[in-house]
């Protein structure tokens, strides 16, 4: 189940995201170069990304060298979590340790709209929800056989606050227990999930792709539900943001960002061949796995009514005060 976690924090015990890696193409083809070369205020970025198959666009814009036709050098360093890579975009503004960082909407919104000086623009979509991309497991032999089971049962949760809650109390709802009606265990990475299900510490487990697969083919874990039903359907989950200051500064750089970004979320969305390579590079699975996990849709540009369910969401379940209920995510998304 997925309650007050993100997608974000846990998955870092799979991955080292190879810095910057550059060589080996996934066999798609992109437009590369069709655009004029700008002059970029800066040529060498440095990316925070999350290690997850929502990335894939990054991963493939790295490998095929669509950045690098743009002129940027761009270095992809593993993030733990969006908070942390967020706060430290935000420090000082312009942050010396990343330029940009790839992660969840929630915690974007929570610093720009709770702490008020975060002052975010979220440059571009990476990924929303489909079929059993996140889901709550269950061991094999569990008594939970309904989401109307875990009434009064406990959950884990990767990370508190983010992505993760408006999902899983989605859920719930759905199902008539109320948040408040289940004991969240937070903090509980991806990787530890087996475990919290074996030893009977959690009754259900919220975790993501790549571990959705994994989990049910190594540790005979059982999906209860999937997340991707009701009112998070196709829900937005991560996607690329800098500071405004960031941008201002440096607007040919992100432009040219952008662009090969771009090129990497089309070929994501209509080529599963080359998400396969990206993801086993980038989060070292096996070639096995990789072929049978299930993958979010990678759009391109940027869908400001698809981007608005995450504030009403957050506010429908008390991530946000009743008073932003009508916040534009359209004041994150220009100059």
């Amino acid at each position: 189940m997925k309650s007050r976690n993100a997608i974000i924090a846990s998955a870092v015990a799979i991955v080292t995201l190879a810095a910057g890696c550059a060589s080996g193409s996934s066999g798609s083809t992109g437009s590369v170069g069709a655009a004029p070369r700008l002059r970029l205020e800066k040529t060498s970025i440095v990316v925070a990304a999350f290690p997850a198959i929502d990335s894939a666009g990054l991963y493939i814009a790295q490998m095929d060298g669509l950045f690098a036709a743009q002129g940027l050098n761009v270095k992809i360093v593993s993030a733990p979590n969006t908070t942390t890579s967020t706060q430290d975009l935000i420090n000082g503004q312009i942050s010396e340790k990343y330029d940009i960082t790839a992660g969840d909407y929630v915690t974007y919104i929570e610093n720009e709209t709770l702490l008020g000086t975060a002052y975010l623009r979220i440059i571009a979509e990476a990924s929303f929800l489909q079929p059993n991309v996140e889901a709550l497991l269950v061991k094999e032999s569990s008594s939970v056989r309904s989401i109307g089971q875990l009434r009064n049962r406990t959950i884990s949760v990767n990370a508190p606050g983010d992505i993760g809650t408006l999902l899983v109390d989605s859920l719930l709802v759905e199902h008539g227990i109320q948040p408040n009606q289940v004991t969240l265990n937070s903090y509980v990475p991806f990787s530890a999930v087996p475990k919290m299900l074996r030893t009977n510490a959690v009754s259900a487990s919220f975790t993501a792709e790549p571990f959705v697969s994994l989990d049910e083919e190594n540790a005979g874990l059982q999906e209860l539900a999937d997340l991707d039903q009701g009112s998070t359907l196709d829900f937005p989950i991560e996607g690329y943001a800098v500071t405004q200051e960031w941008a201002q500064k440096y607007p040919n750089t992100l432009k040219a960002f952008v662009r090969g970004l771009s090129e990497g979320q089309e070929i994501a969305d209509t080529n599963r061949s080359a998400v396969e390579k990206a993801i086993e590079r980038y989060l070292r699975i096996s070639t096995v796995t990789a072929a049978s996990i299930s993958l979010p849709a990678f759009p391109t540009g940027v869908d400001p009514v698809r981007l608005q369910r995450v504030i009403s969401a957050m506010v429908r379940f008390g991530l946000l005060p009743p008073g932003l209920a009508y916040y534009p995510i359209t004041a994150m998304l220009g100059s």
